[in-house]
């Protein structure tokens, strides 16, 4: 019984990886539940089964990719540096969530799923780590900074974005960052 419900955890972890994956390169309308059966290598019926559809597995797939955590766990002194360190060096092999989040606005059900998603798994809790004054302004410009330097990173690269970054790029992530920790909008 154990084996059985460790084969169903891992059936799961790598159908949501290629969901992850398919949805961060392809969006979530072009994307088909059979192709990401097929890069998981398992049966289509397992994705119905363990996710409901495929808005359920997009859902699934964004949630586990949207960890505050990382953000969080950052200590607040030296904050600026270390997230633009984080962010020019990489995630440890975790998929980025701004392409999947980016391409769900091409579809109504997904962009409210992205939307609420975002909202409660990033805008709340970043907002209640970071503590007034405007708590919910500076987590918004916290997501707006990141967003921002991850679309032109990822999804239209800017030669300033690129490799280790720009010197002048990364103190600008690093500055922006801070001041919106210490309390600045």
């Amino acid at each position: 019984m154990a084996t059985r419900a460790r084969d169903a955890d891992r059936t799961r972890a790598a159908i949501l990886l290629a969901a992850q994956q398919a949805f961060s390169r392809q969006g979530f309308g072009a994307t088909g539940v059979r192709d990401i059966a097929a890069a998981a290598g398992v049966n289509p019926a397992l994705v119905s089964r363990y996710f409901g559809s495929k808005l359920g597995l997009f859902e699934a797939a964004l949630s586990a990719a949207l960890d505050v955590t990382r953000i969080t766990n950052v200590p607040r002194e030296g904050f600026g540096r270390a997230l633009a360190r984080m962010f020019a060096e990489g995630r440890d092999g975790a998929v980025n969530p701004l392409p999947m989040l980016t391409f769900a606005a091409a579809d109504r059900q997904a962009q409210a799923i992205a939307l609420n998603a975002v909202r409660d798994r990033i805008a709340v809790p970043l907002a209640q780590w970071l503590g007034p004054p405007d708590a919910d302004a500076r987590a918004a410009g916290m997501m707006a900074v990141a967003s921002g330097f991850f679309t032109y990173r990822l999804l239209y690269p800017l030669p300033a974005f690129e490799g280790g970054m720009d010197q002048g790029a990364r103190r600008w992530l690093e500055d922006s960052l801070q001041r919106l920790v210490d309390g600045g909008c």
